[in-house]
This record gives structure tokens, C-alpha cells and sequence, in this order.
């Protein structure tokens, strides 16, 4: 298992700053030594909806752009792509690449992915998800880099390596399981499950600007002035989770890979490169805490009288409503209408899978948890 991790300081957004950071990082766990001319290569990019960069939702397009002017130099033939919340189509995808600023790799050589082809997959060593669809362009690849983002998560608390692969789902099939692994716990499993099958050769974790409060979209953007990097995403994750205050026992899916053997259970057993204590923010804003036994319990009646009393649940600030029906359109459940052109929840329907929230163009859906949950399990 391997547990090293890197990180390097970055100020800003600049392009030599971030070239620079980027090979600070990469240099005390071998660099880039394992490309060689001719290899493809594919950036899993978390691009994850048609929003700015300087949102801090999406990683930044310098930071992609950087990476690949690295790996071209190498002889690798790059393209970048994902499968953000909406269509898996090329007309949505152009949108996302522009409103994220990622037609900028084009200049460094790279591609942008354009094949919109589905695969099946037998995983049967799988804990959760023993079969599933992965986006083509990641199958065909050599090697897999994931470039991820740092911030918050209103379902997993946490969006870094691990969760950014669950964009190797093509497009609205995403809602579908969300609906079909319908704990925290399964959830969780089948985002490792994810990641296992990927296998992605290096990630990385733009943390420069994170996010915090209201993630994985809706919150504000945090100056944390850092670049990771590991070949463990698990490892990348357990120190990403750290510098926002997370345990594994916070992150769901830091739970789930630690059970596996994954990554150890606590950030002092990493191999870490570079001052990783100065990285850390105190007064990091979370998500508000879930309980992760609740949603989706077998027994419904138990299952609702506990879940008006404990479990989260997203909220929507309706006088701000536009009306857009992006929340709509994301929804496993089917739980959402659009009435007087606000959105409106069915709590009968709902089961707390906070696609709305994570997807809320406006970022105006929040997490929330009772006053009796807040009071028995205080963070």
C-alpha cells in the first residue's frame, strides 16, 4: 500500500506558479518518470457543471493546462474529459467546457474529450457496485490521472479523488444510482467500487481556492494555497480531509477504503512531503454532519419517525428560486416539481441523496439537520 503523499504551496492561479507547484509536488514521489512517448493519457477532470471557474467548484482550468503542457513534453497524447451532472452529449459537454474555462488545454497540446460512447462493466470483486457504465475515453486510456478538487460535499462531506471518479458514469445514469445505492454506506462502496476498477495511475488535488460551507457547488471559495499529489487517491483524500478538519470516521468513502485497506485510518501514517500542518485551516466551514444510518433504513415506519427527528434534509430558499429546473432534472426520485416557477421538495419522496443541493446552479438548496440531531451528536 502505498501511502505517500506530496504537497506543495501555490499562491495563485498564475501560470508559472502553478507549473511550478505542480512539479514541486510531483518531485518527491518520482515525478512524471512513468510516462513515455506515445502513451495516452486521460485527465479526469472534476468540471462538474456549466459554472466559472473562480466558483472554486470545478479545478481550475490553469492547473489542467499545466498539467497537460508537463505530459506533452513527455511525447503523451492527452485529452481531458468527464461526465458532469446533466447529458453525457457533445452540446451539453461544449457548454461545460466553456463555461469552465477548459478550452484553455487546447493551447498546451491537449484534447478535449469528444467521444460520447458507453461501456458495461463486470466488477465482480466489487463490495457495492458489481456492474456499472464507464465513459468510453477513460477505457480507452493508457492511463488514468485524477484531477480533483478540494471541498465540501452535502452527501459525503467530502469531494476529492475518490468522488471526482464518479464522474467516470456517463451523464444521468448518476442520478440512478444514487437511487439504487440508497445508504450512505452502500453509496460510499460503490464510489470506491468506482475507483478501485479505474485505477487511476496518479491523482491529483487542486487546493488553492477549496470550497467550503455549502459544497460541492453552492459554497463559498477558500484560499488553502496548496497542490497535492499521491499515487494513492485514498492517501490523497485521508490528507485532503485533514486540512478541512475530516476524520475517515467524517468521510463516508475515507471509511469505506480504510475498511478495505486502502489507506490507513489515521493522516500520522501517511508518508507525507512537505509541512502538511501548515496547510491546515482551523475554522474550515463543513457541511452539516449526517447521520449515516438512517437513509434508506427497511423499515419505513421506523425510517420516518427517525428521520423527522435526526436525518438532514435539503432545503430550498424558494423566494430566490428561479424556476431553472436543473434540481429537477437531477432528481433520482422524482421528488421535485416546479410550481409558480419555484422548485418545491415532496419529503414523502425525497431520499436525501442532496443531488439538488449538489447541482443547484444558484446554490440557494442547503443541508439541513434538526436541532435534536445538532444536540446529540455535536461536531
Amino acid at each position: 500500500m502505498n501511502c505517500d503523499v506530496s504537497i506543495a504551496r501555490c499562491e495563485s492561479y498564475d501560470p508559472q506558479p502553478v507549473k511550478d507547484a505542480l512539479l514541486a509536488a510531483l518531485a518527491p514521489i518520482g515525478g512524471l518518470a512513468w510516462v513515455t512517448p506515445g502513451m495516452k493519457i486521460a485527465l479526469k477532470v472534476n468540471m462538474m457543471m456549466r459554472i466559472k471557474p473562480e466558483k472554486a467548484a470545478t479545478v481550475h482550468p490553469q492547473v489542467v493546462t499545466a498539467l497537460c503542457g508537463l505530459l506533452v513534453e513527455r511525447g503523451a497524447s492527452v485529452v481531458v474529459g468527464d461526465s458532469p451532472g446533466g447529458p453525457f452529449s457533445a452540446a451539453y459537454l461544449s457548454a461545460v467546457y466553456a463555461s469552465t474555462g477548459m478550452r484553455q488545454v487546447l493551447e498546451a497540446g491537449a484534447a478535449l474529450n469528444d467521444d460520447f460512447s458507453i461501456a458495461d462493466v463486470a466488477y465482480p470483486e466489487a463490495v457495492a457496485a458489481k456492474e456499472f457504465q464507464i465513459t468510453n475515453y477513460l477505457i480507452e486510456a493508457d492511463a488514468i490521472i485524477d484531477l480533483c478538487k478540494i471541498k465540501t460535499h452535502g452527501l459525503m462531506a467530502f469531494t476529492g479523488a475518490c468522488k471526482n471518479l464518479f464522474g467516470a458514469v456517463p451523464g444521468m445514469r448518476k442520478s440512478e444510482y444514487h437511487y439504487r445505492y440508497n445508504t450512505h454506506r452502500m453509496f460510499a462502496n460503490m464510489l470506491v467500487d468506482i475507483c478501485e476498477w479505474c485505477k487511476p495511475l496518479l491523482s491529483i488535488a487542486d487546493a488553492v481556492m477549496t470550497m467550503e460551507g455549502n459544497g460541492p457547488s453552492g459554497g463559498s471559495p477558500r484560499f488553502m494555497g496548496a497542490i497535492l499529489a499521491s499515487f494513492n487517491p485514498h492517501a490523497l483524500d485521508l490528507a485532503g480531509a485533514h486540512l478541512m478538519n475530516l476524520t475517515p470516521h467524517d468521510v463516508p468513502t475515507l471509511e469505506g477504503a480504510v475498511n478495505r485497506g486502502l489507506v490507513p485510518g489515521d493522516v500520522a501514517k501517511l508518508r507525507v512531503f512537505g509541512d502538511l500542518a501548515s496547510f491546515v485551516i482551523p475554522d474550515f466551514l463543513l457541511t452539516p454532519k449526517h447521520d449515516v444510518t438512517l437513509w434508506g433504513s427497511k423499515d419505513e415506519t421506523v425510517a420516518k419517525i427517525l428521520s423527522g427527528m435526526f436525518a438532514s434534509s435539503p432545503r430550498i430558499a424558494r423566494e430566490r428560486c428561479s424556476g431553472c429546473a436543473e434540481c429537477k432534472t437531477v432528481c433520482p426520485a422524482a421528488a421535485i416539481t416546479i410550481r409558480e416557477r419555484r422548485a418545491k421538495i415532496d419529503a414523502k419522496k425525497c431520499i436525501r441523496c442532496f443531488c439538488c443541493q449538489e447541482f443547484c446552479p444558484q446554490g440557494i438548496i442547503t443541508v439541513h439537520r434538526p436541532v435534536v440531531a445538532r444536540l446529540l451528536n455535536r461536531r
